[in-house]
């Protein structure tokens, strides 16, 4: 991850380092002894190189409200655990779901040892996070994060629902990058606020940063599957559309006065017939034409950056410090990434 990172960004990854470590630590002690195959897929899905962001932001949240305990440091270590294993616990389900044989460039675990253990090695983590929730003895980190399960759960759901249609709605839109992306995000911020004991109002402020970040993060990356190469992202360009989903690039070119009437019916056209034929690279080379002269990539990213202003805004009730400096520097830097 530090070779992707400005340095400002990678700053922030330093200013946590210690209890980053102690997540990565606490990932590796719940490594399954008694079985070989889960032990082997666990390790290779949670401690392969991943950009533990959802931690990061935890942590960063939790250093920033408050001069920390050290139970509150190790309380915010174990949540911001939670919190990973959670998110690689649904890229697990979610590449059986989806058929993805690649990850990152990586073999999905699904690819290498089927689908029945990439479902099996995701419930292992969720509930090896459950375990560490029950532990932490907070009733009410246990439900934000029981919330988030059953958010990403109505994200899938409504994503496979409106896949492959083309009148997919923005509202539609904002449901699954909600319920998928920013609610994890969301749900580690507030813990980091329940953990630091912050008056309510400040942990909704906290709550709203990691909202607005997880937005602008999805945004980010559903513009890179129009903008980034193959070798970057490690999945073909426009792998989105090719699986039938419309992402804002997409809805913003089909709706784009940049487009007359007649091309904007081609753009649909043609979207129908990538659909049927998704290996179909002349296709691909049309659609991207019309998404340039749409001006949709300038407009997502001005869509991302409006939540990335609104998650800055959120932080307006802390003191400067550089942990909210941090903060500030990983929300400006997403609308920047390339992979």
């Amino acid at each position: 991850m530090s070779s992707l990172l400005s340095p400002a960004v990678q700053q922030a990854f330093d200013l946590i380092l210690a209890p980053l470590n102690s997540v990565k630590d606490s990932l590796k002690a719940i490594i399954p002894p008694q079985s070989a195959v889960l032990a082997e897929t666990v390790e290779y899905s949670l401690l392969s190189g991943g950009k533990y962001l959802r931690p990061v932001v935890t942590l960063l949240c939790a250093q920033a409200s408050q001069n920390q305990t050290p139970v509150q440091i190790q309380q915010a270590v174990e949540a911001s655990a939670v919190a990973e294993m959670i998110h690689v616990a649904t890229l697990l389900h979610d590449d059986v779901i989806d058929g993805s044989e690649l990850r990152r460039g990586r073999k999905t675990v699904r690819a290498q040892w089927g689908n029945k253990i990439s479902i099996l090695s995701g419930d292992y983590l969720l509930a090896q996070a459950s375990v560490k929730l029950a532990k932490l003895g907070n009733p009410r980190l246990v439900s934000i994060f029981a919330h988030v399960l059953a958010d990403l759960c109505d994200g899938e759901v409504e994503q496979m629902n409106s896949s492959y249609h083309l009148d997919s709605s923005w509202d539609s839109y904002y449901r699954k990058t909600m319920c998928k992306t920013a609610s994890l995000f969301s749900a580690g911020c507030e813990s980091a606020g329940v953990i630091n004991g912050l008056p309510e109002e400040q942990i909704q402020a906290l709550k709203s940063y990691g909202h607005h970040f997880g937005i602008a993060f999805q945004v980010a990356d559903d513009l890179l599957d129009y903008t980034a190469t193959e070798a970057e992202m490690g999945k073909p360009v426009l792998d989105d559309l090719r699986n039938g989903l419309l992402t804002a690039p997409i809805l913003l070119a089909m709706e784009s006065e940049k487009l007359s009437a007649e091309a904007q019916a081609e753009l649909k056209q043609l979207t129908t017939q990538l659909f049927e034929a998704p290996g179909d690279e002349t296709l691909i080379q049309k659609i991207q034409q019309y998404l340039a002269q749409s001006e949709a990539v300038r407009g997502t990213q001005q869509l991302a950056d409006q939540y990335v202003a609104k998650a800055k805004q959120s932080l307006d009730f802390l003191p400067p410090s550089p942990a909210k400096t941090a903060l500030i520097n990983l929300a400006e830097f997403i609308p920047q990434r390339r992979a």
